[in-house]
């Protein structure tokens, strides 16, 4: 809508807003959208795959708006604005899909999104207005402009997606947006006014994503700890899914971060997984051993049945004899629960390891709920630790 009616009340000064929204597209596309679809299909996808799906994007939108390209002067603005409101349902779909993968990706496609939806509502004015309609129609052209991205944003609420499918979704939404940034912004905003300032937009537009990219990537913080957006566990590297802070009463206790091989929102998969994973906590406050076994004794009967329990009970057992020999860890130590793929669990702090490997799949299942079970330990940390 803004685009739409700047389109009538600051013509003059277009250019520069067309030019930095080129930039901002394909730099959405390069700096976020195909790393992050990389990371997101590496189970089952190797990197050049990726990116030939990229590429098969970038074709498909080719063809689409090449095939539904209006041509003779009687229908040309309808058609036209039609073609951007499919454009506009797609890019929709691109936001509620890159929130099923996290909500950081979320958010920045969909300030890409509307970046590139500026543009389009100038777009939209501009090809009504080429051909004479008049603004009451032009304006309701404008508006069905506007209401497609929220229907493609609704259309994703009733579907869901494995993240390896939305790994490959990401792909072919980066090869859309590189499309839409190299073969429609930056021609109309360099035809629009072929200067160098136009340029400057571009590449100020894509050096900002690339910033703003850049130091996402350094680390999460959270109540003032940073954590490392990658680790590395034995031969395999893992990402960090999500982080948050536990609390109980008005105290803060730790910082919690999950790490994965791949992003992962599902905490049944999470659980089911039997590749490496991490959990780490960062102490808020001083916790004595009996604090800290206390807890994870607790969430570990919480989802667990009696039955389970009692099966548990030697590596139960194990896990507060390591807590007992910490004694107290202190405000700023870092504790590390590592589960491996021999399905032995290993703890440590301040990266040292503790005590012998505790065995057992079923063990490390059972702990790993205490945060991501049916009772998690905080509700709202299960969800951080998830990345939603």
């Amino acid at each position: 809508m803004a685009g739409g009616l700047c389109a009538f009340w600051l013509h003059d000064r277009l250019h520069w807003i067309l030019g930095f929204s080129a930039g901002a597209v394909i730099g959405v596309a390069f700096f976020d959208l195909l790393p992050e679809a990389i990371d997101f299909a590496a189970r089952t996808h190797a990197a050049h795959s990726v990116v030939s799906w990229s590429a098969l994007g970038f074709l498909c939108y080719l063809v689409l708006d090449r095939a539904l390209k209006f041509h003779g002067p009687e229908d040309r603005g309808k058609l036209g604005a039609s073609i951007l409101c499919i454009h506009s349902f797609l890019d929709g779909t691109a936001i509620g899909l890159a929130f099923q993968a996290s909500h950081a990706v979320g958010i920045v496609v969909a300030v890409a999104v509307v970046t590139h939806d500026f543009s389009d509502g100038v777009n939209t004015m501009s090809i009504v207005s080429r051909n004479r309609t008049e603004r009451g129609p032009a304006l309701r052209w404008l508006v069905a402009d506007a209401v497609a991205p929220v229907a493609g944003i609704i259309a994703t609420l009733f579907f869901g997606l494995p993240p390896d499918a939305i790994g490959i979704c990401l792909a072919i939404f980066a090869g859309f947006f590189l499309y839409i940034g190299a073969s429609d912004l930056i021609p109309e905003s360099f035809h629009a006014h072929p200067k160098f300032v136009t340029t400057a937009m571009t590449v100020v537009g894509a050096a900002l994503i690339y910033l703003a990219m850049s130091l996402a990537a350094r680390a999460a913080t959270v109540a003032g700890v940073d954590l490392a957006d990658t680790v590395k566990l034995g031969a395999s590297t893992l990402v960090l899914n999500g982080a948050g802070k536990r609390e109980k009463f008005v105290f803060d206790v730790y910082v919690a971060g999950l790490y994965l091989q791949t992003h992962e929102a599902d905490a049944a998969q999470v659980l089911g997984d039997a590749g490496p994973k991490r959990i780490t906590m960062t102490l808020l406050r001083n916790l004595s051993a009996e604090q800290l076994s206390d807890a994870l004794r607790e969430g570990i009967g919480q989802n667990s049945t009696p039955a389970e329990v009692v099966a548990l009970q030697p590596q139960v057992d194990a896990l507060i004899a390591i807590m007992t020999a910490i004694g107290t860890a202190h405000k700023g130590d870092v504790i590390t629960i590592d589960f491996l793929t021999d399905g032995s669990t290993v703890v440590g702090i301040g990266g040292e390891a503790r005590g012998k490997p505790i065995p057992g799949a079923a063990f490390q299942h059972a702990l790993l709920a205490v945060w991501l079970g049916q009772k998690p330990v905080q509700a709202d940390l299960k969800e951080a630790l998830l990345g939603r």
